[in-house]
Order: structure tokens, then sequence, then C-alpha cells
């Protein structure tokens, strides 16, 4: 009478331990590839979002630009960097307009001075506010990766018109805008940012007076 053998031999061991541990670095492979996707998914995502809020956000100010009375006047200016004089400065695009749209320093208007700045309080698109008829101000770093900036002014709508670089008046509000965001580093800007911004003004009503607030 025989008896079956029971346990395993050393080599059937060592082979089992090798499978098992192949089979669970796979396994850790996996996980590990999968998790890299969704955290480039999610950064994607997350890219995605800031532009469009990005967009959102000049998108309203500009729509919302308003001109102010001749006695307290507010200019709207904007200078492209070939236009700008030269005092040593590097060359910059900057637009600064009253907005009556809701902002972080107020609600009953806003001065916003948009630009690309390269200093040591931050670089990228940058907007300085300040209340209008009011002491709060703040600096927003709207997106560090737009190191460039260029912006033309349309003086007609529906009409063939050849667009300014510069735009500084206190009578009159361009009839649209756009606005081209550049980075000089390759694949730096999502793609909802490569696209230029149009924005329609509404120059129809003017910010009350003084008297009238």
């Amino acid at each position: 009478m025989t008896h079956g053998r029971a346990g395993m031999t050393l080599i059937e061991l060592v082979v089992a331990l090798a499978i098992s541990g192949a089979a669970i670095a796979s396994g850790y492979q996996a996980y590990a590839t999968m998790s890299d996707r969704r955290s480039v998914a999610a950064e994607r995502a997350d890219s995605i979002a800031r532009a469009f809020n990005l967009r959102a956000t000049l998108t309203r100010w500009l729509s919302n630009a308003r001109l102010t009375v001749e006695e307290d006047e507010v200019v709207f200016r904007g200078v492209d960097a070939e236009r700008r004089p030269g005092r040593g400065e590097p060359p910059a695009t900057d637009l600064v307009f009253l907005t009556s749209a809701r902002s972080p320093v107020g609600d009953r208007g806003t001065i916003v001075h948009l630009f690309v700045a390269h200093d040591s309080d931050g670089n990228g698109l940058t907007a300085e506010l300040s209340e209008w008829r009011g002491r709060r101000t703040a600096r927003l770093q709207l997106d560090p990766s737009i190191d460039g900036l260029s912006i033309e002014y349309s003086s007609l709508l529906g009409e063939r018109s050849e667009p300014t670089r510069s735009w500084v008046s206190s009578t009159i509000l361009p009839a649209a805008i756009r606005l081209r965001f550049s980075s000089s580093r390759s694949g730096a800007l999502p793609p909802l940012l490569r696209l230029p911004l149009t924005v329609r003004l509404d120059g129809s009503s003017v910010v009350p007076t003084r008297g009238a607030m």
C-alpha cells in the first residue's frame, strides 16, 4: 500500500513563489499605469477648467466695459507692444478699462489693468484690479503659462474693416476686441487658450455719475 505524497518539493515551492511574484508584479504595474493615466486625465481636466474659467472671466469683464461721464473721466487704453514708447523697459501689450462686472474688489465698478508680468511678483497673464471710487486693490495671476499677449480692436461690427493694434479714448469704445495668447514654451498652453478670444463690447451705457450713485 502506497501513501500519497504530502506537501511540495522545494522546486515546486520555488516555482509557485516565482509565479506568484510575477502575478503580483504584473498587477502592481497595471495599477501604477492606471493611476498614472488617471493623474494625467485629472491634470488635463484641471487645465481645461482653468482655461475655460479664464476665458469666461475676461469675456465678462470686457463685455461690461464702460465709459464714464466727462467730469469723472476714465480712459479706455490699449497699447500694442510695438507702439509702446521704450525707456529701457521690456516690450509689453497692456489694456486698461473700467468694467461694471463684479470683481474681487467690488461690484460697482472696477478698473482692470491686463498685462503679461515678468517681475518678482509673478509671471504670466496678470490683472491688477482697483476699485473705482474706492480703495480696494488686488493683483491676480490669471495664467502663469501665458507669456505673450496681442490685442486687436475693431471699430465696426459686421463690416470689413482693418483692425487696429491700439485704442485710446475716453468717449468711444471699440465695437469688439480680440485677444491672442502665446507661450514661449512648446505645448505649455492648453488648446482652449490657443484659440483667439473675441468679445463684443456693449458701450451703449455709461457708469452712473457720482451724484446718481
